[in-house]
């Protein structure tokens, strides 16, 4: 037996359920209830706010709805929350579309008929507006596995082709770049996922991630995770992200094995068999040094996951953990 000096760094994995994609969906329904007062099929997503011209005035009338002169109702996102379209519903539930914002339904000083976006929704036969529905994004969770040190890990593929997200303050987004047989992952400003990009999640707070629907800028060069919007199998030469005998990697999937919606994933179809390819980067949770011993038949590896008679110094495998062996 050999004595060897080890820097271990543990890391348990993460595989990730709960992910979903994130599609348009009618967020509330906003109802015509009083002067300036409504209620809302689903509490604090929207609010409508209500201004007026010099001369104008609003009221409330049980057949038309709001109703009135020279009046605005502007409905606006609650924090979270993105709004893409509104549908405005006059007296007789005729419907106006608004998929831009500021989301706006009006009247004139001479014309109580309501309009969005200057035309009215049936000039001179609309009296007021009596419900609205708000589509968009809202905020939704990705659950995520514990891992070493309360760290919780998933992946996520963002599936939408237009709307980014971005993750809570407690988890960082990582990209993953593929050079020969290196994987290393960095994280990405901002904690953003751009549409289409497929992410790794670490969470330092809790298995629930937290996304919420924003504006992104991010265009994750280099990145080699690829994304399934459905369960798919195997597309061939797929690693998924997983943990045998406590070490965490992209674990080559078998040929009929099956990837997750909304799952990350990678492809490696290079020189060589690799059983896995291990997560290098800032991803990694360091311990304190410690000195353990090597027992002759402790199997030990290295990170493209290849057995190794008679290691040097470097990073390995053994034992199911991540070491430095530093002879």
């Amino acid at each position: 037996m050999r004595k060897k000096l080890l820097s271990i760094l543990a890391l348990l994995l993460m595989t990730a359920t709960g992910a979903m994609a994130q599609t348009e969906t009618l967020l509330t329904t906003i109802t015509a209830t009083g002067k300036e007062q409504a209620s809302y099929s689903t509490a604090n997503v929207a609010t409508v706010s209500f201004s007026y011209t010099a001369g104008g005035s609003s009221a409330y009338i049980a057949n038309w709805g709001w109703w009135g002169y020279g009046w605005s109702a502007t409905v606006n996102a609650a924090e979270g929350y993105t709004i893409t379209k509104c549908i405005f519903y006059d007296d007789a539930n005729r419907t106006a579309t608004d998929s831009e914002a500021p989301f706006v339904v009006e009247t004139t000083e001479e014309d109580k008929t309501p309009q969005v976006n200057g035309t009215p929704i049936l000039a001179w036969t609309s009296k007021g507006i009596k419900k609205i529905e708000v589509y968009g994004y809202a905020p939704f969770n990705v659950t995520a596995n514990e891992g070493a040190s309360g760290e919780y890990w998933a992946t996520y593929y963002n599936a939408n082709a237009t709307q980014g997200f971005t993750a809570d303050v407690n988890t960082t987004v990582f990209q993953a770049s593929l050079s020969g047989n290196q994987l290393t992952i960095s994280p990405v400003a901002n904690r953003e996922i751009p549409a289409g990009k497929a992410v790794i999640l670490k969470s330092t707070a809790a298995s629930t991630i937290t996304l919420t629907p924003a504006t992104t800028t991010a265009t994750l060069d280099g990145n080699a995770l690829q994304g399934t919007a459905t369960a798919i199998t195997n597309p061939g030469n797929a690693y998924v992200l997983n943990m045998k005998n406590g070490v965490v990697g992209f674990y080559k999937l078998s040929d009929g094995g099956t990837i997750g919606a909304n799952k990350a994933y990678l492809t490696y179809s290079g020189a060589g068999v690799r059983e896995f390819f291990s997560i290098e980067g800032n991803a990694t949770g360091i311990e304190m040094p410690t000195a353990e011993v090597i027992e002759p038949e402790a199997e030990v590896y290295d990170l493209q996951g290849r057995r190794v008679a008679n290691p040097t110094k470097g990073l390995y495998i053994v034992n199911g953990k991540k070491v430095f062996i530093n002879i």
